[in-house]
């Protein structure tokens, strides 16, 4: 079978790996406090599976979300978390989506509840934390992630039902879906550009990749039919119209 068949038929099947606390229904709990212009609030960010809550001690500056009320949530590090909602900020900024940041005071943010959101949530979830797999990839590239101030070096994953990115910085790392992946393009022998819901429903974010081997044989084909893969097919988003770049 090729690499095409095989992705387009793991592509079938969300990842469903659940630790035994989310099987149990137990929400996940993480002790957070949320930055202000001047000072923050402290309290406990808890993931369940109504939505998303910030507890506070004294009731100030608490929040709760269902999952249908964010627009994404982003895993930006093993201590960092923001919730982009859809709640207007006001005209003094443009009337923006509203995010709300925490930062992780104890302990740090698990691949369990990674896998969790990502079961949960068919829109794009961020994360710079990986979820959990005793999978092998099919393909392992080295790469150099490249950017205007601060780039990251490790390797591009190709698995089965996802792409990652596995960084040597921990808030450089990134796991997406196919559906969570916009466009693929191989600019030549050396990059590749891929292109991510990153921000929530409309807004995407290129990731420029160096190459530091040739592309492996058979690599970008299999990446772009598994993205390219109509949507009753894969868990994602929305299906893609997308031509293949050698066709064009």
């Amino acid at each position: 079978m090729s690499p095409r068949e095989i992705l387009s038929c793991a592509a079938l099947v969300a990842l469903s790996w659940v630790s035994p606390a989310w099987a149990a229904g137990q929400p996940l709990e993480f002790a957070v406090k949320k930055p202000h212009l001047i000072g923050a609030s402290h309290g406990t960010l808890v993931f369940s599976d109504q939505g998303v809550e910030y507890k506070t001690t004294d009731g100030k500056d608490a929040r709760r979300w269902s999952y249908e009320q964010i627009k994404q949530i982003q895993v930006l590090s093993p201590t960092r978390v923001a919730i982009r909602t859809y709640e207007d900020q006001g005209w003094s900024k443009g009337w923006a989506d509203r995010d709300f940041r925490f930062e992780v005071t104890q302990d740090r943010v698990t691949p369990d509840l990674v896998a969790f959101l990502l079961a949960k949530n068919p829109r794009a979830i961020v994360t710079a934390v990986l979820p959990p797999t005793s999978e092998q990839p099919l393909y392992r590239i080295p790469v150099k992630h490249v950017r205007v101030r601060h780039g990251s070096n490790g390797d591009l994953l190709l698995f089965r039902d996802r792409l990652v990115y596995e960084a040597d910085r921990l808030d450089a790392s990134r796991s997406w879906r196919f559906g969570d992946i916009a466009s693929v393009l191989a600019l030549d022998r050396y990059r590749l550009e891929v292109t991510t819901y990153e921000g929530g429903a409309g807004d995407t974010r290129p990731f420029l990749f160096q190459l530091k081997t040739d592309l492996p044989p058979g690599f970008f084909d299999a990446l772009w039919a598994a993205v390219n893969t109509p949507a009753p097919l894969r868990s994602g988003n929305q299906p893609s119209q997308r031509r293949h770049p050698e066709s064009e």
